[in-house]
């Protein structure tokens, strides 16, 4: 005699778990976007060093005129999702649509993850034209050369005058294992409290982020590593915006909208307090 066995469907909703925002902290929003779509940035020139002459009429040199060059900062990324919940699917999928869940979920599972891969990789673009890939050897990461690679890269950073403070070390997952190999926990700032809380801590004086490989960027390889200041790169949140509406016209049920507009944009001046590793 055949078993006709039973199936039941659990109200509860399993939810894919995805990491949470890692641009928040690694850039700044020093300029207003509010009402505009594109900012222009001056910078001021220096004048150049003279030797000091005790005779003649310009004993200082020749006065130089103040020069100026503009950087000019236009937000690209205009970017929108939309869905429905029918009110009968909904119904018959025991109420499992929330409209609320089904929202924070699109902004966690797709909003999140796709400005953060935008924003790091215009940081490694810019890093890239101004050679800040190449501090070194692009060879492929191993606990042999984890920590080296990582001091070498703050080291470039304050030689090219940049701030050895506030520094954020972005990581993959694997270049932090290999870190943990190399013996550099416990020597970091947070060693012990890092064994005690699974807190990431600092090291070297710089926080560490740890990044999702599928949001880091590439330049003339795969980046592992980005150290940077939050000066360097700007971050233009100029719209975000997300509906929920209820029977629309021509739908019987929630009409989920979206919309974000933003950029990234790399001060020139700064990208000397940018450094990457990429592995060709």
């Amino acid at each position: 005699m055949a078993s006709n066995l039973a199936t039941k469907y659990s109200p509860k909703v399993s939810e894919r778990l995805k990491a949470a925002t890692v641009i928040g902290g690694l850039t700044n929003r020093n300029y207003d976007w509010v009402g505009v779509d594109t900012v222009k940035l001056y910078s001021v020139d220096t004048f150049a060093m003279n030797d000091y002459s005790r005779n003649g009429d310009n004993r200082y040199g020749d006065p130089e005129e103040t020069g100026t060059t503009l950087q000019t900062w236009q937000v690209a990324q205009d970017r929108s999702f939309t869905g429905t919940i029918d009110a009968l699917n909904n119904s018959q999928s025991m109420g499992v649509l929330k409209p609320g869940s089904v929202l924070a979920r699109q902004i966690r599972e797709e909003v999140v993850p796709e400005v953060d891969a935008y924003v790091l990789q215009v940081m490694a673009t810019a890093g890239a034209a101004a050679n800040r890939d190449d501090i070194v050897t692009d060879a492929a990461t191993t606990k042999d050369n984890v920590w080296t690679n990582l001091v070498s890269l703050k080291a470039d950073i304050v030689d090219n005058e940049g701030k050895d403070s506030g520094l954020i070390a972005v990581m993959t997952s694997d270049y932090y294992a290999f870190l943990l190999q190399s013996g550099f926990v416990l020597a970091s700032d947070r060693g012990q409290s890092k064994n005690e809380t699974g807190e990431l801590g600092t090291v070297d004086g710089m926080k560490v982020k740890l990044c999702p490989s599928s949001r880091m960027p590439s330049t003339s390889g795969a980046i592992d590593l980005l150290i940077a200041h939050p000066e360097v790169t700007t971050f233009a949140d100029v719209l975000t915006d997300y509906n929920i509406s209820k029977n629309p016209k021509g739908i019987n049920g929630t009409l989920i909208e979206g919309r974000v507009a933003y950029d990234a944009f790399v001060d020139v001046n700064k990208v000397n307090e940018l450094a990457l590793h990429a592995v060709a």
